[in-house]
């Protein structure tokens, strides 16, 4: 299972925030696990909704993500996943077929 987010195509750049939040919820265990997400999202700089959410998962702002990559010790590129071209379809389709005038479609 990748990280893409809302079903989008792995043919454009995105960013795997699975993995992403697995990070951030280990680290979070690892070495702030007696310190309330409160006083860690103040910490980091960010709110605790944008904490709770990129832990959960879920798109936050690219500022936030920079901000939370530096408190994790990663470089932001560390969750990045490039287009896979690999993927591309080199069938015709459709609406790309030259037909004949009067010719119906399959």
């Amino acid at each position: 299972m990748t990280g893409l987010q809302n079903g989008s195509s792995p043919l454009r750049a995105d960013y795997d925030y699975r993995a992403f939040a697995r990070a951030l919820m280990h680290k979070r265990q690892r070495d702030h696990a007696d310190q309330g997400i409160r006083a860690l999202a103040g910490e980091i700089g960010v709110t605790v909704s944008d904490l709770s959410r990129a832990m959960g998962g879920q798109m936050v702002s690219v500022g936030k993500v920079i901000a939370l990559c530096k408190w994790l010790g990663v470089p932001v590129e560390e969750f990045y996943l490039p287009p896979d071209f690999s993927l591309e379809t080199t069938c015709f389709t459709g609406t790309n077929v030259k037909r004949e005038r009067g010719e119906a479609r399959p």
